[in-house]
């Protein structure tokens, strides 16, 4: 006879994981020892594997313990929404839309279709989360996201998330329209040895991103750089002298258009990366994200690839 999980017992391992022991644990859910102790060890029976190592440290989630923890974080987030889906129900809302984003897709796909859809549902509350790739992948698969729109192509493929490309994203060299490149038809990475640079900071997705293209041109990280997460920053220094930036010229339309930046063409990029939507496979989207998703696909299919 197969043993249905009691979900309790997949949340008290999740405790057991997050403060390290099952004192901690413990006291940070209320429940005695002996008791959390005892539905540990009837999960593991249960299941016929041990799920952490303990020692007088105290416990670490073992391999099967990571892999059932991503479910109990899972259900978590699943029993969270649901309570938030009931609140926002009873106030006269049609419920929450959570996104994940990357820099590129902040400006362009995702306002255009946020715009639509708050025009024609405007009681949907709408969370949308930029961070680094390998985040906000995370918080998909453990359900806190509804659905990611994002480059492709960028994080491992796992079986229980599913992928669509749309468009792709360029990347170019931006300066203040007086600069002196900004007269050439395209420049080489290879070739801007001498430049003066301002580029993000750490630990932003938009420097991971940025890592990347300069890796894969065979160049170094400039050394001679302004360091920034703020893309408004960013982009009036650039403005104001003659430092360059990395940037989708989706990010500077609006600035290359009265003149005060401008954007050249790359030309030692390898082949683009797609940029387009990620969710959990087999798994029904809600009618909002489902919507918002339908909305997306318009935009994307209506404007072409990005880079022309």
């Amino acid at each position: 006879m197969t043993m249905r999980l009691d979900p309790r017992r997949l949340l008290d391992l999740l405790a057991i994981a997050r403060h390290g022991s099952f004192s901690g644990a413990a006291e940070a859910t209320n429940v005695s020892q002996p008791g959390l102790s005892q539905n540990i060890a009837q999960l593991e029976h249960g299941l016929g594997v041990r799920l952490l190592d303990r020692d007088r440290h105290g416990a670490r989630l073992n391999d099967f313990g990571k892999a059932l923890a991503l479910h109990a974080q899972a259900l978590e987030c699943l029993l969270e929404r649901a309570k938030e889906e009931t609140r926002l129900l009873s106030l006269g809302l049609e419920g929450l839309l959570s996104i994940g984003i990357t820099p590129v897709t902040a400006v362009g796909l995702v306002p255009k279709a946020l715009e639509v859809l708050l025009r024609t549902a405007p009681n949907v509350q709408v969370s949308v989360t930029e961070d680094i790739d390998d985040r906000i992948l995370a918080m998909l698969r453990s359900r806190e996201l509804d659905l990611i729109v994002s480059r492709l192509g960028v994080n491992p493929v796992y079986p229980d998330i599913e992928t669509e490309p749309l468009v792709f994203a360029d990347w170019s060299l931006i300066m203040r329209a007086q600069h002196p490149l900004a007269s050439q038809p395209s420049v080489s990475l290879k070739d801007l040895g001498d430049a003066k640079w301002v580029l993000p900071a750490g630990g932003s997705a938009f420097r991971v991103h940025m890592e990347t293209v300069f890796d894969r041109a065979g160049i170094h990280w400039p050394t001679r750089a302004i360091s920034t997460n703020s893309i408004l920053a960013i982009k009036s220094i650039v403005m104001n002298t003659d430092c360059v930036t990395l940037m989708a010229p989706q990010l500077v339309e609006v600035e290359c258009e009265v003149g005060r930046l401008c954007a050249v063409k790359l030309s030692d990029l390898e082949p683009l990366r797609p940029v387009g939507l990620m969710w959990r496979s087999n798994e029904q989207l809600s009618p909002i994200a489902s919507r918002f998703v339908q909305e997306v696909r318009r935009i994307a299919h209506a404007g072409g690839p990005l880079v022309g």
